[in-house]
């Protein structure tokens, strides 16, 4: 059971992801803590959390705030996430059992359609639940949790620039379904190297297909 730290820090990263909060927003903790009904001391420590992250800043006297995504940071944060989730795909077909591969179909099974009936809300849960799985399947902590952070922090990049530079109701159509379908493949067929080459390509197909056509230009 999450403690009320981990709750606080996993609420917060939901509603940025969400688009509750917004870039240039400052995240009072008074209002945080009332709004969560609990204390401030777990959310003044999950918004340290989030500011040694990298998800927020912090300015003194002011507190913290979300910082405007920029081009640049979205190539090193999708670069990063690159080898963090390459690295626990590959740990994931090593360790792989019948019940984890049932668990990522039942959950691909969803990805088309649901991106198909164009429900993005929808459709950003299912893909979490996908790569969350995978990252939990590389039974190495250290690595999922850098995975994990890599996966939110390339969402805020998304759902920004996603929102910002085209209407909010299109869900792009790309590679996705096709890609998850692949990276479960690899998985299946307990191939390390062929499951962190497909996991590594279809994070930056996400990159190159989601930002840069819309004249997001990397700097």
């Amino acid at each position: 059971m999450e403690n009320a730290e981990e709750r606080a820090y996993r609420l917060i990263i939901n509603e940025i992801l969400s688009g509750v909060y917004h870039p240039g927003d400052f995240l009072l903790e008074l209002d945080i803590a009332a709004q969560m009904e609990m204390s401030r001391t777990p959310v003044s420590r999950a918004l340290s959390r989030l500011v040694a992250e990298g998800f927020l800043k912090k300015m003194p006297k002011k507190g913290c705030y979300i910082p405007i995504p920029t081009p640049k940071d979205a190539e090193l944060v999708f670069t990063a996430r690159q080898v963090a989730e390459g690295e626990a795909t590959a740990l994931a077909a090593a360790n792989v059992t019948e019940e984890d591969i049932l668990t990522l179909e039942s959950i691909v099974a969803q990805d088309k359609y649901i991106m198909d009936a164009g429900d993005k809300e929808r459709w950003a849960k299912i893909n979490e639940a996908f790569h969350l799985s995978i990252a939990k399947l590389c039974n190495n902590p250290y690595i999922e949790k850098w995975a994990k952070n890599m996966f939110w922090h390339s969402n805020v990049y998304i759902f920004y620039f996603d929102g910002f530079y085209k209407p909010s109701d299109i869900v792009i159509e790309h590679q996705t379904p096709a890609q998850h379908r692949e990276i479960i493949a690899a998985i299946k067929e307990r191939d390390v190297k062929k499951a962190r080459s497909a996991m590594k390509r279809h994070i930056y197909t996400t990159y190159t297909k989601l930002l840069l056509p819309q004249g997001i230009e990397k700097n």
